[in-house]
């Protein structure tokens, strides 16, 4: 259980309406790593963005050809991720509602790929696989950023609850059952936290 919302946590910590430098920073980012996505996504595809949150990610990708939809629990971020859609945004929608009902909301095969960040560490191990499951009904492929553990039993003391697992657990105990066909571990920026992370390609 959470001790706060997630607008109050990123209000905490950034601009949650971003500024022309937040979005140069936030572009920059996706710019530095574009052969990877297009490797894995190719270009001008469909992709549904699951806890988009403010649109650090989806939004710059947007700007890249990508067609792409976000979801989020959170109406204030999702209010907000509209605005800054609006102002430096594609082709990109941004809506309210629970990932968890994505294979309600989309046919199968709505999407090209799923993505998401900072989103499946937040629940425990069944519905991570319960929540990898329908992103593999809606689209064949999904990738996915995690934060890891840095060293054996770190914690974040936000208020929000996550699980800090290492990559060997991550890949031979929460994924084992998936196809994963790329994982790679590398700081994110550092406008969003410059913490370790993991990086998973899972294809049907």
């Amino acid at each position: 259980m959470n001790d706060k919302t997630w607008f109050q946590a990123f209000s905490e910590n950034m601009n949650v309406i971003f500024t022309d430098e937040d979005f140069q920073t936030y572009l920059a980012d996706i710019e530095s790593c574009i052969d990877f996505y297009i490797k894995h996504l190719g270009e001008n595809t469909k992709i549904l963005d699951l806890g988009c949150g403010l649109g650090t990610g989806s939004i710059p990708l947007s700007t890249f050809g990508y067609k792409i939809t976000g979801i989020d629990n959170d109406m204030k971020v999702v209010e907000a991720a509209r605005t800054n859609a609006e102002k430096f945004g594609k082709d990109v929608q941004i809506i309210h509602g629970d990932v968890f009902d994505i294979d309600k909301m989309f046919e199968s095969d709505s999407f090209d790929a799923c993505i998401s960040g900072g989103l499946l560490e937040h629940f425990p191990e069944s519905q991570i696989h319960e929540l990898i499951r329908k992103q593999l009904v809606v689209a064949p492929k999904l990738i996915a950023y995690m934060p890891i553990a840095s060293y054996p039993g770190e914690k974040w003391d936000d208020g929000i609850y996550r699980n800090l697992w290492d990559e060997k657990y991550w890949l031979e105990d929460i994924l084992v059952e998936f196809n994963v066909i790329h994982h790679s571990t590398a700081r994110a920026m550092e406008a969003i936290g410059g913490f370790l992370e993991l990086e998973v390609v899972i294809d049907r």
